[in-house]
């Protein structure tokens, strides 16, 4: 894949393709080998148990973390070339919710790499930022410091700012982690809506109860590929098992899958 003239019109097409990808910290790898081509358009999900290196594997693929090895893809071309078309959405443990800045300001920075340096932003890009807190149901709360948020209305606030992007893949690491019920839902709503109009959303995901009615395509990983592809032919009883090992029982396994496609593929 990483050789002029040999990427394959699957990868030239996908919002995201990555190639023998590892993670290691303090020499133990964390993310071993991955391969995973996402499909454009889709909904995709990363699933895995804790510490199975699902956060790790999107630090790496935007360059958060360093990679030990492995080739990262957008539409075929090199990462580093095509990050304007990439938004991300952290987890929101990892931000500082006391940085001194209100929810327009902190959507308004996602317009920044738009800008040239002799820009500043203006009536135009607050009308970007308000359309996109709109669209997540934030807009009254334009003018709050971020820090005075809830955990719910905060992740809201960092999904209106991937928005402004309008970047053709989304990028988020856990993006219902903490947030309430109505959240979640909204959170949903407007990632389909996205998903509806051809962009393509990635999500590092923790509850598998909700995997069938948020995603279309699925990564289970363990640090290792156990499988990927749509939801209806990889999240089978016998790749849960293989991806979460003892930590599921036949009970739970029963509950999250479908009788029809409790039959096993080749891992």
């Amino acid at each position: 894949m990483s050789a002029v003239g040999q990427i394959s019109d699957e990868i030239a097409a996908s919002p995201l393709a990555i190639h023998g990808l590892t993670v290691s910290y303090d020499h133990r790898p964390v993310v071993h080998s991955v391969d995973f081509v996402v499909p454009p358009g889709s909904m995709t999900a990363i699933v895995g148990p804790n510490g199975a290196g699902k956060s790790s594997l999107l630090k790496a693929v935007l360059g958060i973390t360093r990679r030990l090895t492995g080739d990262v893809r957008v539409f075929g071309q090199p990462f580093s070339e095509m990050t304007r078309h990439v938004a991300y959405v952290p987890q929101r443990s990892s931000v500082d919710w006391d940085f001194p800045a209100t929810v327009i300001d902190v959507v308004i920075m996602g317009l920044f790499r738009d800008l040239r340096w002799w820009q500043i932003t203006g009536r135009r890009q607050r009308e970007q930022a308000m359309d996109s807190l709109a669209r997540v149901g934030m807009e009254t709360f334009a003018d709050r410091q971020i820090g005075e948020l809830s955990g719910g209305q905060q992740q809201r606030v960092f999904l209106a700012r991937a928005l402004t992007q309008q970047a053709e893949l989304t990028i988020l690491d856990e993006p219902f982690a903490g947030v309430d019920a109505a959240t979640e839902k909204a959170i949903v709503e407007v990632l389909k809506r996205l998903r509806e109009q051809g962009r393509t959303l990635l999500c590092v995901h923790h509850d598998l109860a909700t995997v069938r009615d948020y995603f279309d395509h699925v990564l289970l990983l363990n640090v290792r590929r156990i499988a990927a592809g749509p939801v209806e032919s990889v999240f089978t009883a016998d790749h849960l098992q293989a991806t979460y090992g003892g930590r599921l029982n036949q009970i739970q396994l029963a509950r999250l899958v479908a009788p029809a496609t409790v039959v096993s593929e080749d891992i």
